[in-house]
């Protein structure tokens, strides 16, 4: 499930870099799916990493063993791709976009991985993001994956990084 060959991919944005480098997965929760992408600060803006995986899926939220082998999952994914932050799109806790009980076991998992950080982005601030187009989308970038590598991207824009 987890490949090991993830290459650094530049972007065509013309952002430029403001400070040192990192490496931040942006997901987003779909269900009991974890969809990811992984986004690195360049010289020139932000780098969308080429990576064999793209999404990490809950097989049953109700079975321990599956619960176990997602967190497993997603550790060996941080791990063997460097990640230092985590980059979780929020989900609205009522109303009628809330998430549901699955998406929030799935953010807990993410906000477990030993050595990683993990930031929310809010919804609102990343459509605002995307309206500005600062990070702009790669090529390679998966329709599924834009809001992923949104939170991402904003996330090292709000650090001063691109």
């Amino acid at each position: 499930m987890i490949k090991k060959a993830c290459q650094p991919k530049k972007t065509t944005s013309n952002v430029g870099k403001t400070g040192g480098t990192m490496k931040v997965c942006g997901v987003t929760i779909k269900s009991k799916t974890a969809e990811l992408a992984i986004v690195e600060s360049g010289e020139d803006g932000p780098i969308l990493v080429q990576c064999g995986t793209k999404k990490i899926e809950l097989a049953d939220d109700r079975n321990a063993a599956d619960i176990r082998s997602f967190l497993h999952a997603i550790k060996t994914f941080a791990h063997e791709n460097g990640v230092d932050t985590f980059a979780v799109k929020a989900r609205a806790h009522r109303g009628q976009k809330a998430g549901g009980a699955v998406s929030f076991k799935i953010e807990t998992l993410i906000q477990l991985v030993e050595d990683t950080d993990c930031v929310l982005v809010n919804a609102v601030a990343l459509s605002n993001f995307a309206k500005k187009n600062v990070a702009g989308l790669p090529d390679g970038l998966l329709r599924y994956q834009e809001d992923a590598y949104r939170s991402a991207a904003y996330h090292l824009h709000k650090s001063g990084l691109i």
